[in-house]
C-alpha cells in the first residue's frame, strides 16, 4: 500500500517546487511473538512464556515503553530482570533525534538476544501507521501512534496467540496513560517505583534487591561522573579551537570573587572564568592584603572588589602542544610595585580553568 503527499514549496530564488513524499505501508510485518499462530515469522524474539512476575499484572504480558521511559529509565531497562519488551519504531526515531548515547544503549539492549527486545516497525505497518492531524503537534502524534500500536498488539495477540497474553504500555505521561486506559489498554507509570520504595506497592523482587540496587546506583554515579568529565573536556577543547582562530583579543571582564592571594575574573562575552594569582613564583613579591569582611584584596596600591571592571588580553598558549591553555594578561587596572628600586609595572598573567 502506498500513501503519498504532494505539496508545493517556494525556493529561495523565487521559483515554485513540487514535492511528492511517498510512504509505503505493508501488511507482512510480524508481531515477533513465539505465542502467535498467525504471523509466519522466522525470528520469534518475544517468548511464549514471558517469565515476568508482577503484582500489578498477574497474567503473562509484554512491555511497551514510550519515548520518555526509554530516555529517562534506560538503566532499568538494561537490568536482566526486564525482558520481552516491544520497542516501537516511533520510539526509536524520537530517541535517536534526542540523544545519541541513549539511542546506542537501547540498540545494544535490542541486540542482546537474552533480553528478548523486539523492534516493531509500526510506522510502516498498514494497521498501525497514522497521519498527523490538523492542529496536532509532533509529540502528541507520536504518543497517539504508540497507543495505536499498543491497541493493535492487544487485539492481535488476543486473537492470534495460543496464550492469554497482555501488552502493558509504560509511560511517565499522565495524559498519555489516561488516554490509553480510556481505549481499554493496560498502562502503568514508572513512578510506581516510588511507591514501592516506601512499601505502598510491589514490583519485581530482583529490582528491590539491595545488591542490585547498589550496583545500579554505582553505574548511574559512574556514568554521571564520566559525563561531567566529557563535558568539561569538550568545553576546554572547543574554547581553545575558538581562540586559536581569534588570535589575541582584548575584552572587558568583572571580578567575580576575591581570595587571599587571587581574584576570579568573569568574561561575559565568552562565558569564561579565570583566576589571577598574585603570589606566582615568576612575579616579584607583592604586598597583598586580604579583607574577608568587605571583601577586598589590596595588591600594592590597587584595590580589587567584587564586580570591579577589568580589561584583559586573551590568547592561546600553545608552547606545549600536549597541554595548551588559554592565557590572559591583566591590562587594567595597572598594578605598580611601589617598593621596588626601579619603577616598572607588572603584567599579571591569568589562566583560564575550565574544569
Amino acid at each position: 500500500m502506498l500513501k503519498s503527499k504532494t505539496f508545493v514549496k517556494k525556493t529561495r530564488s523565487g521559483g515554485i517546487m513540487k514535492i511528492v513524499r511517498e510512504h509505503y505501508l505493508r501488511d507482512d510485518i510480524y508481531c515477533g511473538s513465539a505465542a502467535c499462530s498467525v504471523c509466519p515469522q522466522k525470528d520469534q524474539v518475544l517468548q511464549r512464556d514471558t517469565n515476568l512476575e508482577s503484582t500489578l499484572c498477574a497474567r503473562p504480558h509484554y512491555l511497551m515503553p514510550d519515548t520518555n521511559v526509554v530516555m529517562h529509565q534506560v538503566d532499568i531497562l538494561e537490568d536482566l530482570v526486564i525482558s520481552n519488551v516491544i520497542i516501537l519504531q516511533t520510539v526509536l526515531q524520537e530517541v535517536r533525534h534526542r540523544s545519541a548515547p541513549i539511542y546506542k544503549r537501547i540498540k545494544d539492549i535490542i541486540h542482546n538476544t537474552e533480553k528478548h527486545f523486539y523492534t516493531f516497525t509500526n510506522e510502516h505497518h498498514r494497521e498501525t501507521y497514522i497521519e498527523q492531524e490538523k492542529g496536532e503537534n509532533a509529540n502528541d502524534r507520536n504518543d497517539r501512534a504508540i497507543r495505536v500500536a499498543a491497541k493493535w498488539y492487544t487485539e492481535h495477540l488476543k486473537n492470534a496467540a495460543d496464550k492469554d497474553l497482555r501488552v502493558i504500555l509504560l509511560t511517565n505521561d499522565r495524559k498519555n496513560k489516561e488516554k490509553a486506559e480510556e481505549s481499554g489498554l493496560l498502562a502503568y507509570t514508572f513512578h510506581r517505583l516510588l511507591a514501592v520504595a516506601i512499601g505502598a506497592d510491589c514490583t519485581y523482587p530482583d529490582l528491590m534487591d539491595k545488591h542490585k540496587q547498589a550496583a545500579l546506583c554505582n553505574n548511574l554515579n559512574y556514568r554521571h561522573k564520566m559525563a561531567q568529565y566529557s563535558q568539561r573536556a569538550s568545553v576546554a577543547f572547543h574554547t581553545q579551537l575558538f581562540f586559536k582562530t581569534k588570535g589575541v583579543v582584548n575584552e572587558e571582564g568583572f571580578v567575580l570573587f576575591v581570595k587571599k592571594n587571587a581574584i576570579v575574573v568573569l568574561i561575559p562575552k565568552f562565558g569564561l572564568e579565570g583566576t589571577v594569582f598574585f603570589d606566582n613564583k615568576d612575579k616579584p613579591n607583592l604586598r597583598v592584603c586580604f579583607d574577608d569582611e568587605i571583601p577586598t584584596l589590596t595588591v600594592e596600591r590597587t584595590i580589587f572588589r567584587v564586580f570591579d571592571k577589568v580589561v584583559v588580553t586573551i590568547s592561546l598558549d600553545s608552547s606545549n602542544l600536549q597541554h595548551q591553555k588559554i592565557r590572559m594578561s591583566l591590562v587594567e587596572p595597572v598594578v605598580s610595585f611601589i617598593h621596588a628600586r626601579s619603577n616598572f609595572t607588572s603584567v599579571l598573567m591569568l589562566y583560564i580553568f575550565t574544569f
